[in-house]
């Protein structure tokens, strides 16, 4: 009796500790991640000094979002704060930061917004906020970015929303996105920026290159005389290549949900 309890107790101590090794080596590997993206993301001139906020969700639950104030070219992932999912400060000990007792940095103010894209999308692993040119100028313009254009824009990005203002920082942003949430992945924020969802950090890193490249070709495009609509079977054709299940395949070197209509999606890179 008292040996197989000895057992049972003993199995539960492993299994535990293998479960929190296990949560310590994923949260060092996202937060290395987070500070990789920052860094492309800043090469690649999509956002540039302290703007901008990335963050990951934890196989718990939990995040990971990069300091707000921070040079996201030289962001280091002692920096990155853990949070619980609603976006509160994490008092656990022995994670990458602990947030609760750090004094030098503080999550990004954009926290609720991302803590929104999560609670409507469970099935985002990552949500990245940026202000690449571009797409950022068609966002203060008003202007849509149309998805009848590019194939890459319905089959790789998806439908890209337009969201009115509101004021960053602010429960108002999450709440003007709302609406948009449940089908769309890319949002172009009025008079602010762009924010992006992913199954992955990669993919959401990914996707927004590919938003700013489209919005890059459209005005180059409209500067040239405008431009040159696909026929409606052709785009109706592209947009029913995207299903909304879950099941993950790759579009080139993207993760992107599973595509059908007999068409292969390798035609198109």
């Amino acid at each position: 009796m008292g040996g197989s309890f000895i057992a049972r107790t003993r199995n539960r101590v492993v299994l535990k500790v293998g479960r929190e090794e296990s949560l310590h080596g994923e949260i060092a590997r996202l937060a290395q991640e987070l500070c990789v993206a920052c860094a492309r993301l800043h090469a690649r001139g999509l956002l540039s000094g302290v703007e901008g906020n990335l963050s990951v969700r934890l196989s718990n639950g939990d995040l990971l979002v990069t300091p707000s104030g921070a040079d996201k070219a030289t962001l280091s992932p002692n920096t990155v704060m853990r949070l619980h999912a609603d976006g509160t400060l994490r008092h656990a000990a022995g994670t990458i930061t602990d947030s609760a007792r750090d004094t030098a940095h503080r999550p990004s103010s954009e926290v609720g917004m991302h803590v929104g894209c999560y609670a409507a999308r469970p099935d985002a692993r990552a949500v990245i906020h940026a202000h690449p040119p571009v797409a950022t100028g068609f966002a203060t313009a008003g202007c849509p970015i149309p998805a009848d254009v590019l194939p890459e824009v319905p089959v790789v990005i998806g439908p890209i929303a337009l969201v009115p203002y509101a004021r960053p920082g602010t429960p108002a942003l999450a709440e003007a996105m709302q609406p948009f949430l449940a089908d769309h992945e890319v949002f172009l924020l009025a008079n602010h920026g762009v924010t992006v969802l992913g199954t992955s950090l990669s993919d959401a890193m990914l996707r927004m290159e590919s938003v700013e490249q489209a919005a890059r070709i459209v005005l180059v495009a409209r500067l040239l005389g405008g431009e040159q609509r696909l026929s409606t079977v052709e785009a109706s054709a592209l947009s029913a290549l995207r299903l909304s299940n879950a099941t993950s395949v790759t579009f080139g070197t993207i993760a992107r949900r599973t595509y059908s209509a007999g068409v292969s999606p390798e035609g198109l890179t």
